[in-house]
């Protein structure tokens, strides 16, 4: 995936708004009770993918082949689990979506340590 680096900074970024917005929405309404989901949407969705991204910007090398991909796939797919499980653990306590999706994320961060020390030799 020659543009990872960018795609991520840019779903970062878009997570980053979003959080925000949330976090406005709450100090107007004076109501903390989606602060959980503020928090995951801000650190998962923009820290994390922010430095996933600055990662693969920094060494470039790591981008080539089908594990980039997958490592990029899988975490897309974490953070966008973890929200929606953090929305349903406010909702109605369950934590199912939230504990698989974080495995997943653990997986792909595992496969993002695995490229670095494999591919960034520089």
């Amino acid at each position: 995936m020659a543009q990872i680096d960018r795609t991520y900074v840019s779903l970062a970024l878009a997570l980053l708004i979003i959080g925000e917005l949330l976090g406005f929405y709450m100090g107007m309404q004076n109501d903390m009770k989606w602060r959980t989901v503020h928090i995951i949407i801000v650190l998962v969705g923009f820290v994390t993918l922010g430095m996933f991204g600055a990662l693969f910007r920094l060494w470039p090398a790591m981008k080539g082949g089908t594990l980039a991909t997958a490592q990029f796939y899988l975490t897309i797919i974490a953070t966008a689990g973890i929200i929606v499980g953090s929305i349903l653990q406010v909702q109605s306590g369950s934590i199912i979506v939230l504990a698989i999706s974080s495995a997943v994320m653990i997986v792909a961060t595992v496969l993002l340590a695995w490229l670095f020390w494999e591919r960034a030799t520089a």
